[in-house]
């Protein structure tokens, strides 16, 4: 039941909880008054914050200890701490991407991971005959030459506009795939 009067002497005693320093019944006090229903006050509404900011701290101790721990335990263990790598997924990579190394320092890839890039990019083609389809062909055909214009702003090493809407689809069909594909790539080497 939120009776007024009530709720006002409970705000009263939790101020005084404060001052004396007794947090445990202020924090008592607090939960009444949640569970009545009253609005809480901006110093109860600091109160209840402070409270939760210190459980959160002590959670957060309580897992920085666990992980200090683990981390303690295997780094005694020196064998643990050395990865090995997996030949089959190496040499799966070798041949997928058919890399061919010139020196230390330069692999050049001449290949593509067709099981997934052949299904990304026939998905891609789906999509954008499906968006283009929407536009008239008139309309269509100046707004891909806009938006080519705004996009080619890259090649001058400009952000493009993003004023049109097809600018997206134009860096879909020009610079997107081959971007995925080179950060995939990069993924599978460094690995």
């Amino acid at each position: 039941m939120n009776n007024p009067i009530v709720n006002w002497w409970r705000s009263q005693q939790l101020k005084l909880s404060l001052k004396r320093g007794d947090i445990r019944r202020a924090a008592q006090l607090l939960q009444e008054i949640q569970k009545s229903g009253a609005r809480f006050s901006w110093l109860e509404k600091l109160f209840r914050d402070k409270l939760q900011l210190e459980r959160y701290s002590q959670e957060y101790k309580r897992q920085t200890e666990t992980l200090t721990k683990q981390l303690t335990e295997v780094s005694q263990q020196k064998d643990n701490l050395i990865l090995m790598p997996d030949e089959e997924f190496v040499k799966y990579i070798y041949k997928v991407f058919n890399l061919i190394q010139h020196d230390e320092c330069k692999l050049q890839s001449t290949g593509i991971d067709e099981r997934i890039f052949d299904d990304f990019e026939s998905r891609l083609v789906e999509y954008l005959k499906e968006e283009f389809s929407k536009i008239p062909d008139k309309q269509l055909f100046v707004k891909l030459e806009d938006a080519l214009e705004d996009i080619n702003n890259l090649k001058i090493g400009q952000d493009p506009g993003y004023r049109f809407s097809l600018t997206p689809h134009v860096y879909f069909m020009k610079y997107f795939l081959e971007n995925v594909y080179c950060i995939y790539l990069a993924w599978a080497i460094f690995y």
